[in-house]
């Protein structure tokens, strides 16, 4: 019987069959046990080393990495219960399989040798058959492990370059729309960098993770991209629209969505587009969601663009005060507005302010 193949690498050179070995490690203060695992194992090609104590042991782990430990229960100063569940605590280890050897292998003891991350619970005195199908499996078990890792590993960094990709194409529409809608509409030059900031402090206010809130800040001046589809004759029209007129700007939330999933854009970005005239209640548009079920930074998106649209003038209106402003939106909450987002703006109000006033068209 051999060693598991895939961690073994065979060579013949000049009609020489050269096996290379695993290193297992033995960790019992019994050299009696480290004598019987290595008369079972050494024949067959594994290379194994014995040490005394758990100590001296977890130190070899770390420095040689043996690619599997058999462990004394008995093992001064640490248990070999404690010398496992060090080993599987650590990341950089937790792949070595860990064999447990007792001189009462009873179903109690075995319970605890797996809730500590051990491989097995061998009894003594050993079965050199059963101990040589463990290591076997045990080195299997690892190699999977190891390449399900590695792939994983991978996936991740494929992942994180697919996320930087997205977020280079999202800034870069940022930029360009941001652009052209202050060429589009000249009376609301100012109502994206304003929306943008009050985004981000009622995201803060929140306690959103931090990633959140800055992708949160980024995109929320995306909310109104889809109106580049829109005639001038509704985006400036003086005063009320027409019903007809109604249902045709609200598909500028639709154009908006696809514009951005067409470009390949951040998806929080298309949700911010599609989602930021969502009502609290279920009243709004375009898909009449309501609660919970509309994405957080559409939420957050939705306060801050009717807060500054109710306190900036529009070619269709005039402002209104922003004392005025903050009684209106306490008014429409759980209405129009998420109330856990209304109790931010309370909290936030001079800072708003301070927002408008740095930042007046």
């Amino acid at each position: 019987m051999e060693p598991v193949s895939g961690g073994l690498k065979s060579q013949r050179r000049s009609g020489v069959h050269a096996v290379s070995t695993f290193t297992v490690m033995v960790a019992s203060p019994d050299g009696a046990l480290v004598a019987e695992v290595t008369s079972f194992l050494a024949p067959f090609g594994y290379r194994v080393i014995g040490v005394g104590d758990s100590m001296t042991g977890l130190e070899r782990i770390r420095g040689e990495r043996p690619d599997l430990v058999v462990a004394d229960v008995d093992l001064p100063p640490l248990t070999g219960f404690e010398l496992c569940q060090s080993v599987k605590q650590d990341p950089s280890l937790l792949v070595i399989p860990v064999l447990l050897v007792t001189d009462t292998a009873t179903d109690d003891l075995r319970v605890r040798a797996l809730a500590v991350g051990a491989d097995d619970l061998l009894g003594r005195p050993v079965h050199g058959l059963i101990l040589r199908a463990r290591v076997r499996a045990s080195l299997k078990a690892k190699a999977y492990l190891q390449q399900v890792l590695k792939d994983r590993g991978r996936l991740e960094e494929l992942v994180k370059e697919r996320m930087k990709d997205i977020e280079r194409v999202t800034l870069g529409l940022v930029a360009a729309l941001e652009r052209t809608n202050r060429f589009n509409d000249a009376d609301t030059g100012m109502h994206i960098r304003r929306v943008s900031a009050y985004s981000e402090l009622l995201a803060r206010g929140l306690e959103l993770e931090p990633s959140l809130t800055s992708r949160i800040a980024r995109y929320s001046s995306l909310h109104d991209v889809g109106k580049v589809g829109l005639p001038d004759s509704i985006l400036k029209k003086q005063g009320k629209l027409t019903p007809e007129e109604f249902e045709a700007m609200k598909v500028h939330t639709t154009f908006g969505n696809e514009i951005l999933l067409d470009a390949g854009a951040d998806p929080m970005a298309c949700s911010i587009a599609f989602s930021h005239h969502e009502r609290f209640n279920g009243s709004g548009y375009p898909m009449g969601l309501s609660g919970n079920a509309i994405p957080i930074e559409a939420r957050v998106v939705a306060l801050a663009d009717v807060f500054d649209a109710l306190t900036t003038r529009r070619c269709y209106k005039s402002a209104i005060r922003p004392e005025e402003a903050f009684r209106v939106v306490n008014e429409e909450s759980g209405k129009h507005f998420d109330p856990g987002i209304v109790r931010v703006l309370n909290l936030c109000e001079q800072q708003f302010l301070q927002i408008l006033a740095a930042n007046s068209d």
